[in-house]
């Protein structure tokens, strides 16, 4: 069975989250652990999926997604995040139109402004997921995160960075993280074109605090990953109503969730068919230009 029909208001479904690994690293991943902090903390157990470029199309196919932001994982090491990113490249080429690919690595290394000018150079998208897990948004890698901005905002590209809720249960890849360090990044990266993964770990209810909150968050806008495992629907529906539908995208994590569960979700979240169009695909297409 082909993609499931399309209605007018979801011609265009856009996943702006989404994690690929190259062939190496799907058949074993237990080099790559060595040294990898990030990456060790969300797959050193096997049962962590990581898919590759075939079960990922075939996921779009399946749920009707046009397009993908895709990105890799939070090296630490250069040689290893130089890899895998030049994968990306060549992986995404090969689908041009369909699969847009970030540079992701450790935010902190010393290397991360090198390499994301030449990540860019070479036709890279944009940058994401940026991650730290093991620790929050510091001053000094807030101070890394505002260099890469400044790099992204010259070169109109977009940048992704992991943020989660402060509270709440623990789970791998939490980190301790405090929304007024979320502040922060949004403040010391004005005029990037930023996206805040996981409903920017619910930055978005305060909203209504209008002077400190909603005045910083014009080029700011937030994904839904993994929303289903650590917010109720409502949140969803709350953040619509202080800041418009337009400021949140389909983000799945995939392979940690798919689209349908995401539909689920908006549905159960009230999102009028409108919202739910501009959710789905029609807000990341026009911020990003695709």
């Amino acid at each position: 069975m082909g993609a499931p029909a399309k209605s007018v208001l979801s011609a265009m479904i856009v996943d702006v989250h989404v994690h690929l690994s190259s062939p190496d690293l799907v058949a074993d991943r237990s080099p790559y652990l060595k040294g990898e902090v990030g990456l060790s903390i969300l797959y050193a157990e096997p049962a962590a999926k990581l898919v590759g470029t075939a079960e990922l199309l075939a996921a779009m196919e399946a749920s009707g997604v046009d397009k993908a932001l895709v990105m890799g994982f939070p090296f630490t090491l250069e040689d290893n995040a130089k890899r895998h990113n030049d994968w990306i490249l060549e992986e995404c080429a090969r689908y041009p139109g369909k699969l847009y690919p970030l540079a992701a690595f450790d935010q902190r290394a010393p290397w991360a402004l090198r390499h994301s000018e030449e990540f860019l150079s070479k036709g890279g998208f944009g940058l994401g997921e940026l991650c730290v897990y093991d620790e929050g948004l510091t001053k000094p890698t807030l101070e890394n995160l505002y260099a890469l901005a400044a790099l992204c905002r010259e070169k109109n590209a977009p940048m992704l960075v992991h943020v989660n809720e402060p509270i709440g249960h623990a789970y791998p890849g939490k980190a301790p993280m405090e929304i007024s360090q979320i502040m922060d990044l949004v403040i010391g990266a004005q005029g990037t074109k930023l996206i805040l993964a996981h409903f920017g770990g619910g930055l978005p209810l305060l909203a209504c605090l209008k002077k400190n909150v909603r005045n910083h968050l014009d080029n700011v806008r937030f994904d839904t990953a993994a929303m289903p495992y650590i917010l109720e629907p409502q949140a969803l529906r709350l953040g619509a109503d202080l800041l418009g539908a337009d400021k949140f995208f389909l983000g799945t994590d995939f392979p940690l969730l798919k689209v349908p569960r995401y539909q689920k979700f908006f549905s159960d979240a009230g999102l009028s068919p409108e919202e739910t169009e501009a959710v789905s695909g029609r807000a990341a297409a026009e911020f990003l230009g695709l």
